[in-house]
């Protein structure tokens, strides 16, 4: 069976595609230039200041020194795309990440709650702190430990990667531990 689409579909691949195509478009029409690092930042210099906007999908954290300028950009951007949900202050969520903005060119990012997250998931009664996210005897691999069937293995697999997301934003700590349990997920064991 083959089927022919006419608008873009939310979760098909092309439509991400064809989503950040009129996302980047409408930005390029209002001035911005892509960041040539990371396609998902584009900066344009407005009232001789700065402004750049950082997005994932449809979340968007925009920044400019003056808030009427922040202001025009949503009001431009919600006559092209509707109206969207917007948070003023010190403190965001933007992607799981908690940024509070503690002084000037100073920000802490944590991301507790996605933490707990992934902790509630795993289903394992964890009720004490470590000094360090994994045991002495990670890189050993016990061939004996039982597989873990496949309810438990993909749950685990789940979670190293939401670990994984967070390593990599917040908790550069976790890397070590996650990035060797990473590579189990496919041979995963009551050990892992």
């Amino acid at each position: 069976l083959y089927v022919r689409l006419v608008k873009a579909i939310y979760g098909c691949v092309q439509s991400a595609l064809l989503w950040y195509k009129l996302f980047y478009g409408t930005l390029q029409k209002m001035g911005f230039v892509i960041n040539p690092y990371d396609p998902c930042i584009a900066n344009c210099l407005i009232d001789g200041k700065q402004c750049t906007i950082a997005w994932y999908v449809d979340d968007m954290k925009i920044s400019h020194v003056d808030p009427a300028v922040v202001n025009s950009i949503i009001d431009k951007l919600e006559k092209r795309f509707d109206k969207m949900t917007v948070t003023r202050g010190k403190e965001h969520v933007f992607l799981g990440m908690n940024i509070r903005y503690i002084e000037k060119r100073t920000a802490v990012v944590t991301m507790k709650q996605y933490l707990q997250e992934a902790l509630d998931e795993c289903g394992m009664d964890i009720t004490r702190e470590a000094a360090t996210p994994a045991r002495k005897t990670l890189f050993e691999v016990d061939t004996g430990s039982k597989p873990l069937a496949q309810d438990d293995a993909e749950r685990f697999h789940l979670i190293v990667a939401k670990l994984l997301y967070v390593a990599i934003r917040a908790r550069m700590d976790l890397l070590l531990a996650n990035g060797f349990l990473y590579t189990r997920v496919s041979k995963s064991t009551e050990q892992d």
